[in-house]
Protein backbone atom coordinates (compact mmCIF):
# COMPACT_ATOMS: atom_id res chain seq x y z
CA UNK A 1 0.00 0.00 0.00
CA UNK A 2 1.14 3.55 -0.60
CA UNK A 3 3.08 5.21 2.28
CA UNK A 4 0.41 7.91 2.99
CA UNK A 5 -2.14 5.19 3.69
CA UNK A 6 -0.12 3.53 6.43
CA UNK A 7 -1.13 5.51 9.51
CA UNK A 8 -2.47 4.43 12.87
CA UNK A 9 -6.23 3.88 12.92
CA UNK A 10 -8.80 2.21 10.69
CA UNK A 11 -7.66 1.22 7.20
CA UNK A 12 -9.92 -0.06 4.44
CA UNK A 13 -8.28 -2.37 1.91
CA UNK A 14 -9.56 -3.82 -1.34
CA UNK A 15 -8.25 -5.11 -4.66
CA UNK A 16 -5.13 -7.28 -4.66
CA UNK A 17 -4.35 -6.65 -0.96
CA UNK A 18 -7.83 -7.83 0.03
CA UNK A 19 -7.60 -10.89 -2.23
CA UNK A 20 -4.20 -11.88 -0.84
CA UNK A 21 -5.13 -11.51 2.83
CA UNK A 22 -8.66 -12.86 2.87
CA UNK A 23 -8.77 -15.28 -0.06
CA UNK A 24 -5.23 -16.58 -0.32
CA UNK A 25 -4.28 -16.46 3.37
CA UNK A 26 -7.91 -16.85 4.51
CA UNK A 27 -7.63 -14.43 7.41
CA UNK A 28 -10.73 -13.68 9.45
CA UNK A 29 -11.99 -11.08 11.91
CA UNK A 30 -9.67 -10.95 14.92
CA UNK A 31 -6.59 -12.24 13.10
CA UNK A 32 -3.39 -10.26 13.56
CA UNK A 33 -1.13 -9.34 10.65
CA UNK A 34 1.72 -6.98 9.83
CA UNK A 35 1.14 -4.48 7.01
CA UNK A 36 3.87 -2.58 5.17
CA UNK A 37 4.00 0.38 2.82
CA UNK A 38 6.78 -0.77 0.49
CA UNK A 39 8.95 2.19 1.49
CA UNK A 40 10.43 0.73 4.67
CA UNK A 41 7.64 1.10 7.24
CA UNK A 42 5.46 -1.57 8.81
CA UNK A 43 2.76 -1.75 11.47
CA UNK A 44 0.91 -4.48 13.36
CA UNK A 45 -2.79 -4.64 12.53
CA UNK A 46 -5.93 -6.63 13.35
CA UNK A 47 -8.80 -7.41 11.00
CA UNK A 48 -12.00 -5.91 12.43
CA UNK A 49 -14.33 -6.23 9.42
CA UNK A 50 -14.17 -8.61 6.48
CA UNK A 51 -16.40 -8.34 3.42
CA UNK A 52 -16.49 -9.96 0.00
CA UNK A 53 -14.68 -7.09 -1.72
CA UNK A 54 -13.09 -5.06 1.08
CA UNK A 55 -11.99 -5.31 4.69
CA UNK A 56 -11.15 -2.97 7.56
CA UNK A 57 -7.98 -3.23 9.62
CA UNK A 58 -7.20 -1.59 12.94
CA UNK A 59 -3.61 -0.44 12.42
CA UNK A 60 -1.17 0.39 15.22
CA UNK A 61 1.52 3.08 14.94
CA UNK A 62 3.89 2.38 12.01
CA UNK A 63 7.62 2.02 12.55
CA UNK A 64 10.64 2.33 10.30
CA UNK A 65 12.37 -0.94 9.47
CA UNK A 66 16.04 -0.19 8.75
CA UNK A 67 17.67 -2.04 5.88
CA UNK A 68 20.90 -3.92 6.62
CA UNK A 69 24.14 -2.69 5.09
CA UNK A 70 25.46 -2.79 2.49
CA UNK A 71 22.98 -1.55 -0.10
CA UNK A 72 23.13 -4.19 -2.84
CA UNK A 73 22.21 -3.56 -6.48
CA UNK A 74 22.12 -6.43 -8.96
CA UNK A 75 22.53 -5.64 -12.65
CA UNK A 76 20.89 -8.72 -14.13
CA UNK A 77 20.87 -9.65 -17.79
CA UNK A 78 17.34 -10.26 -19.07
CA UNK A 79 16.30 -13.92 -18.98
CA UNK A 80 13.50 -15.85 -20.63
CA UNK A 81 10.01 -16.02 -19.13
CA UNK A 82 9.69 -17.90 -15.86
CA UNK A 83 13.44 -17.84 -15.26
CA UNK A 84 13.34 -14.04 -15.02
CA UNK A 85 10.33 -14.17 -12.71
CA UNK A 86 12.05 -16.71 -10.43
CA UNK A 87 15.26 -14.68 -10.48
CA UNK A 88 13.47 -11.53 -9.34
CA UNK A 89 11.58 -13.35 -6.60
CA UNK A 90 14.76 -14.83 -5.14
CA UNK A 91 16.70 -11.56 -5.39
CA UNK A 92 14.00 -9.88 -3.31
CA UNK A 93 13.88 -12.75 -0.82
CA UNK A 94 17.63 -12.83 -0.16
CA UNK A 95 17.86 -9.06 0.27
CA UNK A 96 18.73 -7.24 -2.97
CA UNK A 97 17.95 -3.54 -2.58
CA UNK A 98 17.58 -2.75 -6.28
CA UNK A 99 17.56 -4.68 -9.55
CA UNK A 100 18.56 -3.33 -12.96
CA UNK A 101 17.47 -5.55 -15.87
CA UNK A 102 19.51 -5.12 -19.04
CA UNK A 103 19.79 -6.72 -22.46
CA UNK A 104 23.24 -8.15 -23.14
CA UNK A 105 24.91 -9.57 -26.25
CA UNK A 106 24.05 -13.21 -25.51
CA UNK A 107 20.65 -12.58 -23.94
CA UNK A 108 17.82 -14.43 -25.65
CA UNK A 109 15.33 -11.68 -24.78
CA UNK A 110 15.11 -8.74 -27.18
CA UNK A 111 12.49 -6.03 -26.55
CA UNK A 112 11.55 -2.72 -28.10
CA UNK A 113 10.99 0.29 -25.85
CA UNK A 114 7.25 -0.30 -25.47
CA UNK A 115 7.57 -3.97 -24.54
CA UNK A 116 10.47 -3.17 -22.22
CA UNK A 117 8.33 -0.64 -20.34
CA UNK A 118 5.48 -3.15 -20.02
CA UNK A 119 7.88 -5.83 -18.83
CA UNK A 120 9.26 -3.44 -16.21
CA UNK A 121 5.77 -2.88 -14.79
CA UNK A 122 5.30 -6.64 -14.55
CA UNK A 123 8.70 -7.11 -12.95
CA UNK A 124 7.94 -4.44 -10.35
CA UNK A 125 4.71 -6.23 -9.47
CA UNK A 126 6.64 -9.48 -9.03
CA UNK A 127 9.04 -7.68 -6.68
CA UNK A 128 6.12 -6.30 -4.68
CA UNK A 129 4.53 -9.73 -4.36
CA UNK A 130 7.86 -11.27 -3.35
CA UNK A 131 8.40 -8.59 -0.70
CA UNK A 132 4.94 -9.26 0.70
CA UNK A 133 5.55 -13.01 0.72
CA UNK A 134 8.90 -12.81 2.54
CA UNK A 135 7.90 -10.07 5.01
CA UNK A 136 10.00 -7.16 3.73
CA UNK A 137 8.77 -3.68 4.59
CA UNK A 138 10.35 -2.24 1.44
CA UNK A 139 9.92 -3.14 -2.22
CA UNK A 140 13.16 -3.03 -4.24
CA UNK A 141 12.86 -0.93 -7.40
CA UNK A 142 13.24 -2.84 -10.67
CA UNK A 143 14.65 -0.72 -13.49
CA UNK A 144 14.79 -1.78 -17.15
CA UNK A 145 17.58 -0.47 -19.38
CA UNK A 146 18.25 -1.23 -23.05
CA UNK A 147 21.86 -2.34 -22.66
CA UNK A 148 24.73 -2.97 -20.29
CA UNK A 149 26.48 0.27 -21.29
CA UNK A 150 23.60 2.32 -19.88
CA UNK A 151 23.64 0.34 -16.64
CA UNK A 152 27.39 0.68 -16.17
CA UNK A 153 27.19 4.43 -16.76
CA UNK A 154 24.75 4.74 -13.88
CA UNK A 155 26.63 2.63 -11.32
CA UNK A 156 27.39 4.62 -8.20
CA UNK A 157 28.15 1.80 -5.76
CA UNK A 158 31.26 1.94 -3.62
CA UNK A 159 32.14 -1.68 -4.50
CA UNK A 160 31.48 -2.82 -8.07
CA UNK A 161 31.70 -6.45 -9.12
CA UNK A 162 31.12 -8.53 -12.23
CA UNK A 163 30.50 -12.27 -12.10
CA UNK A 164 33.19 -13.94 -14.22
CA UNK A 165 33.68 -17.73 -14.27
CA UNK A 166 37.20 -17.21 -15.65
CA UNK A 167 38.48 -15.80 -12.35
CA UNK A 168 39.24 -17.49 -9.04
CA UNK A 169 38.79 -14.37 -6.91
CA UNK A 170 35.95 -15.10 -4.44
CA UNK A 171 33.14 -12.59 -4.27
CA UNK A 172 33.31 -12.26 -0.48
CA UNK A 173 36.99 -11.26 -0.54
CA UNK A 174 36.03 -8.26 -2.67
CA UNK A 175 33.44 -6.88 -0.23
CA UNK A 176 35.04 -5.18 2.80
CA UNK A 177 33.16 -4.97 6.07
CA UNK A 178 32.98 -1.20 5.78
CA UNK A 179 31.36 -1.19 2.33
CA UNK A 180 28.16 0.86 2.30
CA UNK A 181 27.05 -0.14 -1.20
CA UNK A 182 27.74 -2.98 -3.63
CA UNK A 183 26.76 -3.49 -7.27
CA UNK A 184 27.05 -6.87 -8.99
CA UNK A 185 26.75 -7.46 -12.74
CA UNK A 186 25.40 -10.90 -13.73
CA UNK A 187 25.26 -12.22 -17.29
CA UNK A 188 22.63 -14.21 -19.22
CA UNK A 189 22.35 -17.94 -19.92
CA UNK A 190 25.37 -17.81 -22.25
CA UNK A 191 27.39 -15.54 -19.99
CA UNK A 192 28.84 -12.10 -20.63
CA UNK A 193 31.15 -11.65 -23.60
CA UNK A 194 34.81 -10.78 -23.20
CA UNK A 195 34.03 -7.26 -24.38
CA UNK A 196 31.21 -6.86 -21.85
CA UNK A 197 33.42 -7.99 -18.99
CA UNK A 198 36.10 -5.58 -20.20
CA UNK A 199 33.51 -2.76 -20.26
CA UNK A 200 32.46 -3.64 -16.72
CA UNK A 201 36.09 -3.59 -15.58
CA UNK A 202 36.56 -0.21 -17.26
CA UNK A 203 33.56 1.01 -15.26
CA UNK A 204 35.27 0.00 -12.02
CA UNK A 205 33.96 -3.55 -11.60
CA UNK A 206 36.19 -6.25 -10.14
CA UNK A 207 35.78 -9.73 -11.71
CA UNK A 208 34.71 -12.23 -9.04
CA UNK A 209 33.94 -15.91 -8.78
CA UNK A 210 30.68 -17.17 -7.26
CA UNK A 211 32.11 -20.57 -6.40
CA UNK A 212 33.69 -23.69 -7.82
CA UNK A 213 30.64 -24.59 -9.89
CA UNK A 214 29.05 -22.61 -12.71
CA UNK A 215 25.69 -21.30 -11.53
CA UNK A 216 22.67 -20.77 -13.74
CA UNK A 217 22.00 -17.19 -14.76
CA UNK A 218 18.88 -16.99 -12.60
CA UNK A 219 20.71 -18.40 -9.56
CA UNK A 220 24.00 -16.51 -9.58
CA UNK A 221 22.80 -13.11 -8.39
CA UNK A 222 20.69 -14.52 -5.58
CA UNK A 223 23.56 -16.72 -4.38
CA UNK A 224 25.94 -13.76 -4.33
CA UNK A 225 23.52 -11.46 -2.50
CA UNK A 226 22.81 -14.14 0.09
CA UNK A 227 26.53 -14.68 0.63
CA UNK A 228 27.16 -10.95 1.07
CA UNK A 229 24.28 -10.62 3.54
CA UNK A 230 25.33 -13.72 5.47
CA UNK A 231 28.96 -12.59 5.68
CA UNK A 232 28.01 -9.16 6.98
CA UNK A 233 25.68 -10.72 9.57
CA UNK A 234 28.36 -13.17 10.69
CA UNK A 235 30.95 -10.43 11.02
CA UNK A 236 28.53 -8.21 12.94
CA UNK A 237 27.85 -11.10 15.32
CA UNK A 238 31.59 -11.60 15.86
CA UNK A 239 31.52 -15.21 14.74
CA UNK A 240 34.87 -17.01 14.66
CA UNK A 241 36.38 -17.32 11.22
CA UNK A 242 34.74 -14.16 9.89
CA UNK A 243 37.24 -11.33 10.44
Amino acid sequence: MAPPRLVAGRLTIDGDDHAYLFRVRRLAVGDAIVVFDGAGREAPAVAVEVGAAHAVLDVAAPREVPRPAPHVTVVQSALKGERMDWCLEKLVEVGADAVVVVETARAVVRLDADRRAKRQVRHQRIAQEAARQCGRADVPPVVALPDLKAALAGLAAEVRLVADPATDAPVLAAVPLTAASVALVVGPEGGLTVDEIAAAVAAGCVPVSLGATVLRAETAGAAAVFAIRALRAARAAGMAGFP
